[in-house]
């Protein structure tokens, strides 16, 4: 249908539909979304209707089939099921950087890898420094992680004054980050494993692999036996997130038509009905119909299905998903004697100073290690100053952090409080040390 045919209505929603579509694209807009439900899980905890929001987090669904009962709180099945999602992208996004991203370059991978390793390690040391023998320690793990969706937005304030490989940079750093937060969960906050359920769980993974490697591309058959192998992760003890992610490495990153056979086959399909085109009828017309269908085909054989999962998942996970889990994580009762009460505490110490200085130290000072004894390359166009200003964006430690931070306080209610009023002070302090600091060096340029 031209646009000569389009109706009054039609027209208008074609000079609309591309700007929505961008907007709800862009990255800023996942980190409005998140910043949004963010604010509101604040505002509703420590409002009147704070009863409202807690009784509505913990209450309990599910469904009953004869003797078989089935139920867990509402923020359970956000935490152990919708962040699954979560984690299975970043498993897609793993696998996309590993095999053709910027962690395929091996000079530019061993500078990442020593970046976030040092990203990880020195916050992780000065938060247990500060609860040394305290049963607060367990939370070693909290200021480890980066919010890649609020460093991404945060670097979006300031994206006329630095590079563009810059952002590719912070994004590389975060999949790296995200591998060790990941390890971390899986290791350190699994209590009460079953060794049976672990090894199905293993087993159903091992399966997709295979599958995968003969070359099996049926989404269905994905989605089944990976959420089959998420329940016995579930039943393990494991905490599911990590199935997320080990599922996300078995999707098939190779697709079963080569780019000229595409197009050659696509050619003479297209050709043949060029020839009859003032008598192709695709909606009238069965042969017509399926000849669209096999071009189709010719495109979806020609992309890999990791691909389209990723950009199937984007929005979804960014627009629905994470802001759900800031709504039901995030909201902290304090006022200003408890907040105060709080970064005082040894777990707000170790988290703040963990976040903003630990991250600082850790990724500036590997990155000067790399360069100085050349273990390692920067992008073009990234210096040292970049670097330094990415280290202090990444003690945005929101999402992450906290989803560590409801595993290891899930039995401790007052550390779990002190521990996410202390993250979101430290998030905010350093996208604004961050914002500041690379302001500052482009001004001075």
């Amino acid at each position: 249908m031209t646009d000569d045919t389009n109706n009054l209505l039609q027209r208008g929603l074609n000079n609309i539909q591309p700007p929505f579509s961008n907007f709800i694209r862009a990255q800023t807009t996942s980190s409005i979304f998140l910043l949004v439900a963010t604010i509101a899980a604040l505002w509703w905890a420590n409002s009147d209707y704070s009863s409202v929001y807690q009784n509505l987090t913990h209450i309990e669904l599910g469904f009953f089939l004869g003797d078989f009962e089935l139920k867990s709180s509402l923020k359970h099945i956000i935490n152990d099921g919708l962040m699954v999602i979560f984690f299975f992208l970043i498993g897609l996004e793993i696998k996309r950087e590993v095999l053709a991203g910027h962690l395929a370059l091996s000079e530019k991978r061993r500078m990442l890898i020593l970046c976030a390793v040092g990203g990880m390690i020195c916050p992780a040391v000065i938060y247990a420094l500060f609860n040394w023998s305290l049963d607060s320690q367990t939370g070693w793990g909290i200021p480890m992680a980066t919010d890649t969706a609020f460093a991404l937005g945060v670097l979006t304030l300031v994206r006329k004054h630095i590079p563009t490989s810059l952002v590719a940079f912070i994004v590389g750093l975060a999949i790296v980050d995200d591998v060790g937060a990941i390890l971390v969960i899986a290791l350190f906050y699994t209590q009460n494993i079953s060794v049976l359920f672990l090894f199905i769980s293993f087993a159903l993974i091992a399966f997709l692999a295979v599958a995968n490697y003969a070359g099996v591309r049926w989404p269905i058959f994905y989605i089944f036996v990976g959420v089959a192998a998420w329940w016995m992760m579930l039943k393990s003890g494991v905490h599911p997130t990590f199935a997320g992610v080990a599922i996300a490495l078995t999707i098939p990153a190779r697709p079963m038509l080569a780019p000229g056979d595409l197009l050659d086959k696509a050619k003479t399909k297209i050709n043949s009905m060029q020839k009859h085109e003032d008598e192709v009828d695709v909606l009238g017309s069965r042969q017509d119909h399926e000849q669209v269908l096999e071009i189709r085909d010719f495109a979806e054989r020609a992309s890999t299905p990791l691909r389209r999962w990723e950009d199937a998942l984007d929005v979804p996970v960014a627009l629905f998903v994470l802001p759900l889990f800031a709504l039901a994580n995030a909201g902290v009762e304090f006022s200003l004697s408890s907040f105060i009460e709080s970064l005082q505490h040894p777990i707000g110490l170790g988290i703040v100073t963990g976040l903003v200085i630990g991250k600082f130290v850790g990724i500036s000072g590997a990155c000067w290690l790399g360069l100085r004894y050349k273990i390692g390359c920067l992008p073009d166009g990234i210096n040292i100053q970049h670097v330094i200003g990415v280290s202090l964006i990444a003690g945005i430690g929101f999402t992450m952090s906290t989803f560590i931070a409801t595993l290891g306080f899930d039995t401790q209610p007052e550390h779990l409080h002190n521990a996410k009023t202390s993250i979101l002070f430290a998030s905010v302090l350093a996208a604004i040390l961050g914002v500041l600091y690379i302001r500052f060096v482009s001004t001075r340029k």
